[in-house]
């Protein structure tokens, strides 16, 4: 850093204005497109309407998460619903669930684990970005857990997890554990193949990287979820069952949710599936490039980095809590953990919205 090393508290001070609408880039709250929000507006003369706009988002769904066999689930809910009810699916009272961690999201998954009655198991990536395969290999013979919980992207450290790898070890070592994966920050962004992984569940939500309204739970659930036929707990709601939202029909789906997701899911196929991932992929590598040059850390380990979202941890002597604000003041929304700014890149954020937060950045005195 230059002549701003010595004048971070010049951050808090800067009130400068963003010109125009305001910059969203925290993760779970971005903005919308348009043509999503006029489909949430769609009037229908009746249900059968919104049952088949319902089955042609079910349809689409289906390469997104990587699947030709897995049945899809559309729950009403928030985001953070799809973990509780895909623990609940997975998994009986009292089981062990193991949680594979590679951020600070895992205390969080281990915390609604516990809620729900089951024991949380946690393993945390080393260094390098990766659980141990020989460690979770011995976990696995050793605790013999009903399920196993990972997130493919971290939503507090932008890690990747290396799904492949640990889904080989859990088909050879542990064949009757479920595999449950969060793809919230992955899905329609990153390749996801569900059925190369044998996985149980992999679940996301409509707003968080697919671009639709938020509001809905969207999970491909496998033959062996039921198959399993786990003991349920009394004590739990009907409403978090899969049951009752594994068809189109009759279920109690918000209408302007469900034309929503369609418009949303027809913007990523008019795109085309390789070329948004190549995209995706490019537009957060040239953010990484950007942190560096500006020097900033990036959170995720080398490889391990996510192409929805970046933690980048501030430069020596900038107080990350007085950035945030500063930004906010600004017109600049970003997420915060507790030592670094969370910055969602997801779907339609462009190179220029992010040359926008540098921008602001560079206008606060943090220049290399």
């Amino acid at each position: 850093m230059t002549e701003g090393q010595g004048r971070a508290s010049s951050i808090v001070q800067d009130e400068l204005d963003m010109p125009g609408r305001r910059l969203l880039l925290a993760p779970g709250r971005t903005r919308t497109a348009e043509d999503v929000l006029q489909a949430c507006a769609t009037s229908f003369e009746s249900w059968s309407e919104v049952e088949r706009a319902d089955a042609e988002c079910r349809e689409g769904l289906m390469p997104l998460f990587g699947t030709e066999q897995a049945g899809i689930v559309v729950v009403p809910g928030a985001a953070s619903l799809g973990l509780e009810v895909a623990v609940v699916a997975a998994s009986p009272p009292g089981a062990v669930v193991l949680v594979l961690g590679h951020g600070p999201q895992c205390d969080r998954i281990a915390y609604v684990v516990s809620r729900r009655g089951r024991v949380a198991d946690v393993l945390q990536a080393q260094e390098g970005g990766s659980v141990d395969l020989q460690l979770l290999r011995a976990r696995l013979i050793e605790t013999r857990p009903s399920t196993i919980v990972v997130s493919h992207v971290d939503a507090d450290s932008g890690a990747v997890a290396p799904i492949d790898d640990y889904a080989a070890v859990a088909r050879e070592v542990a064949p009757q554990t479920l595999l449950v994966v969060d793809g919230t920050w992955a899905t329609g962004n990153m390749p996801q193949r569900m059925d190369d992984w044998h996985a149980d569940i992999v679940f996301t939500d409509s707003g968080s990287t697919l671009g639709g309204c938020s509001g809905l739970v969207l999970a491909a659930v496998s033959s062996r979820v039921s198959i399993h036929k786990v003991r349920r707990d009394a004590a739990a709601p009907l409403y978090i069952e899969l049951t009752g939202w594994s068809s189109p029909t009759g279920a109690e789906v918000p209408p302007s949710l469900v034309f929503a997701l369609r418009s949303a899911l027809r913007r990523i196929y008019a795109e085309g599936l390789s070329t948004r991932f190549a995209r995706c992929d490019e537009v957060a590598r040239g953010f990484r490039e950007e942190a560096a040059t500006h020097g900033f850390h990036v959170m995720a380990p080398a490889g391990h980095e996510a192409a929805t979202l970046t933690a980048v941890r501030t430069p020596a002597g900038v107080d990350v809590q007085d950035l945030h604000a500063a930004l906010e003041r600004r017109g600049v929304d970003v997420g915060m953990g507790p030592t670094d700014l969370i910055v969602a890149h997801a779907g339609d954020t462009s190179p220029d919205d992010l040359q926008h937060f540098w921008h602001a950045v560079e206008a606060l005195h943090l220049q290399t």
